[in-house]
């Protein structure tokens, strides 16, 4: 027969009192995280821009066409110019807005 011996007195007591308190603690936690995340859902705060890109910059060995690539700002666009012309290619850009 197995006797189980329960632990009693104040040392019990404390460590009881102690995990409910983190078990508490930690629900108060998630329930705040789970209003704060409803909030920024319906403020649509957590949904990014799409981003765009704003040139196509394509790079031709005589008539042969070697690579395109898009930029989406001016640092990029220099970029990839600057890779073109070091390459030895012709680089032409097409700004993402214009019509055909």
């Amino acid at each position: 027969m197995i006797t189980l011996a329960l632990e009693t007195g104040p040392l019990f007591s404390l460590r009881f009192n102690t995990m409910l308190g983190y078990h508490h603690t930690w629900l108060n936690l998630f329930d705040e995280f789970q209003a704060t995340q409803d909030k920024l859902d319906s403020s649509n705060l957590l949904k990014f821009a799409r981003v765009e890109p704003r040139y196509t910059v394509n790079a031709y060995k005589g008539s042969e066409h070697i690579w395109e690539d898009w930029a989406y700002d001016n640092d990029e666009l220099a970029s990839l110019k600057r890779i073109a012309t070091e390459s030895g290619y012709t680089v032409t850009v097409r700004l993402e807005d214009d019509e055909d």
